[in-house]
């Protein structure tokens, strides 16, 4: 029988041969990764770093070697991605056999390179209001960052930065913040709850608060009167000319042209007359307007309570009224 302790030391070393395999590079793309690196540092030579970044990125996607990951960190540096220069420059300290004669000579320019991109990179502290929304995602420059991440104050690049924050419930906020070479900058983005549509607005207060002012109602009925006094007159003045000049075209007065003309004219004098009985009353009542109602909290008459003025209208004329 197999000893357990010898069977899960087997299987350690399967399993460590299989990853093994698994990332090994085939003599092509060594050979690629080489000429890729030699591009690079030429471009670098040339002050193309932006180029020079491209192959190195390239180089590393076929083989990781650390002599790649240093000049990556140059190439990042000149070009002002300070962050990615950090991590590369930390990235060659972890995977570089130091005691080696060809990687021994970087050592202490990374170290270096290191202690000053601290100094220089930003930190960018988020913040949410409310704190810790269900559902919460934050995206910087596009870029989401970890659940684990959120809280904590993120190095970034000096200059302006976006910030998209979703959340269950909330509406997405997007802000910018811009952080200085070498500083921290902290950011409250708040959000706003989605809820259902309130109340419609309300009735406009006066300044200061108060009772609304009250609107005065329209006098409908005087001026209803005036108009249709204004349209009878006119209507009686029409049928009493047209009266008239039938009797003037009457050929003898007894006859009946002559007594349907005095029909008419007797109309038109009718009608005007109402007519002006019923906008003299229209004017009488908008002069007079309104009697106000007595105050509500005085129950007892007043000297003026007892007094009231209305407009009258008769067949004969019109006229006012005063009652005590």
């Amino acid at each position: 029988m197999i000893p357990r302790r010898l069977v899960s030391s087997l299987v350690l070393a399967a399993t460590l041969l299989c990853q093994g395999l698994a990332h090994a590079q085939s003599p092509a793309d060594v050979a690629l990764a080489r000429d890729l690196f030699r591009e690079g540092a030429k471009l670098g030579q040339d002050g193309r770093w932006a180029e020079a970044r491209e192959r190195y990125m390239r180089s590393l996607a076929l083989k990781r070697a650390p002599l790649t990951l240093y000049s990556l960190g140059v190439a990042n540096r000149e070009i002002g991605r300070l962050v990615d220069a950090l991590e590369s420059f930390r990235a060659f300290l972890v995977e570089a056999d130091l005691q080696n004669a060809a990687n021994k000579p970087y050592e202490q320019p990374a170290r270096d390179a290191i202690a000053a991109l601290e100094k220089r990179v930003g930190r960018l502290d988020i913040r949410i209001a409310p704190a810790s929304p269900p559902g919460l995602n934050v995206r910087v420059d596009g870029a989401d960052v970890p659940q684990a991440a959120l809280g904590l104050p993120r190095i970034v690049d000096p200059g302006e930065h976006t910030i998209v924050v979703r959340a269950q419930g909330y509406r997405e906020a997007t802000t910018k913040a811009k952080v200085g070479e070498g500083e921290q900058t902290a950011v409250t983005v708040t959000l706003v709850r989605i809820g259902p549509k309130g109340p419609g607005p309300g009735p406009v207060k006066p300044p200061g608060g108060g009772i609304p002012p009250v609107v005065p109602e329209r006098p409908v009925v005087p001026i209803f009167l005036l108009a249709g006094g204004a349209v009878a007159f006119a209507s009686g003045l029409t049928v009493g000319l047209i009266g008239v000049q039938k009797a003037s075209d009457a050929p003898v007065q007894d006859g009946p042209e002559a007594a349907q003309a005095r029909r008419l004219a007797l109309a038109g004098d009718i009608v005007g007359s109402v007519g002006i009985l019923a906008a003299g009353a229209g004017v009488a009542m908008l002069l007079l307007g309104k009697p106000e109602d007595p105050p509500a909290e005085s129950s007892e008459p007043s000297e003026s309570s007892g007094v009231s003025v209305q407009p009258f209208v008769t067949p004969t004329g019109f006229g006012l009224v005063g009652r005590f």
